[in-house]
């Protein structure tokens, strides 16, 4: 597989993560070039729509007295 960065190799990436309390396994590619990982959760948060900043958020906005 090439990277979407650099047109590089990418390889197949199988690791363990653990955090404080659990453990999850990996699975992905990586760029043996630039380092770019890419995964199931970064494929499908970069199909996603982007959301507006504005639109439904909890953002205050301070008025200056």
């Amino acid at each position: 597989m090439n990277c979407l960065r650099c047109n590089g190799l990418a390889v197949s990436d199988d690791s363990i993560a653990v955090e404080i309390g659990a453990s999850s396994d990996f699975h992905g590619w990586r760029c043996v070039n630039c380092g770019m990982v890419v995964d199931d959760v970064i494929k499908h948060n970069r199909r996603a729509p982007q959301r507006s900043r504005r639109s439904g958020g909890t953002e205050r906005r301070c008025e200056a007295a």
